[in-house]
């Protein structure tokens, strides 16, 4: 449906109503033929005898005359004036058919002159109102409060959804380190020493990369000298990639710990905070 504004000299812009609401306005004398309506789309505000088709006041205003405009309101004071008497033409002698009204000859000026005059000075209407809309200024007022509200929320999610997507990542090194586990223990049991890349059974670190793993070193890397596996990380962030996570062994419980030099806590497993 197609909201309809007309100007009114006295309301000044009255709307928004339907196409039937304007015809009935226009059949009833409300609006006239050169009454400016808008819709959505035109340009600028537009005489009703323009958009007749649109409307469908072609028959009316075929059908129709031009009303002429109401006379002008009477100034202050206007009844108070004295009435007017027409002239009387004098038919005596000498008279010439000179004009006369009782006062002596007539040198007023004629009536609908004034009247005229009198219309012409009737201050101009008003141009139609322009401004936003409320639901505009509504949207616009939503969109400036969401803002800060939007980068509030972004602040504080990014760097949790960033921690999660780290921390998978280092979970998911360990997964593919942790089969090496089994060889290191029986080695450790069967030797009753720690191996090393270079040992039997093992391979050079590089040759255990994967996806987020750039080497495997084994041996005695602890301070306590235990038999542990050093994994170098790749792959998952500038503050993680070269950073190690370290397995040791202990034969005597036959139990793995972990630890890290990884700065960030909440991005390792549990296992490997303390």
């Amino acid at each position: 449906m197609t909201n309809w504004y007309y100007h009114d000299p006295a309301q000044g812009r009255v709307g928004p109503i339907d196409a039937d609401a304007l015809r009935g306005h226009f059949r009833e004398g409300r609006i006239q033929r050169d009454t400016l309506l808008w819709r959505e789309g035109l340009r600028e505000w537009q005489p009703l005898e323009r958009l007749s088709a649109e409307l469908g006041l072609d028959g009316d205003l075929l059908s129709s005359t031009p009303r002429p405009p109401a006379p002008p309101p009477l100034p202050p004071g206007a009844n108070d004036a004295p009435a007017y008497s027409a002239p009387a033409y004098s038919a005596g002698p000498g008279s010439n058919g000179q004009v006369s009204n009782g006062a002596g000859p007539s040198t007023g000026a004629n009536p609908a002159d004034a009247a005229a005059a009198h219309f012409n000075r009737r201050p101009a209407a008003p141009p139609p109102r322009k401004g936003l809309s409320g639901c505009v200024i509504v949207l616009i007022v939503l969109a400036v409060l969401a803002i800060p509200v939007i980068g509030i929320l972004a602040a504080i999610a990014l760097p949790a959804y960033q921690d999660y997507t780290h921390r998978a990542k280092v979970a998911q090194a360990m997964v593919a380190a942790s089969s090496l586990k089994v060889s290191v223990a029986e080695y450790v049991l069967s030797n009753d020493s720690c191996p090393a890349n270079n040992s039997e059974g093992f391979q050079p670190s590089e040759d255990y990369a994967d996806t987020y793993i750039a080497r495997i070193r084994i041996g005695q890397f602890t301070e306590n000298g235990s038999c542990a596996m050093q994994i170098e990380l790749r792959g998952i962030g500038a503050a993680i990639d070269g950073k190690h996570l370290v397995q040791s062994y202990d034969p005597a419980s036959g139990s793995w710990t972990c630890s890290s030099d990884i700065e960030k806590r909440s991005v390792l497993p549990i296992e490997c905070r303390d």
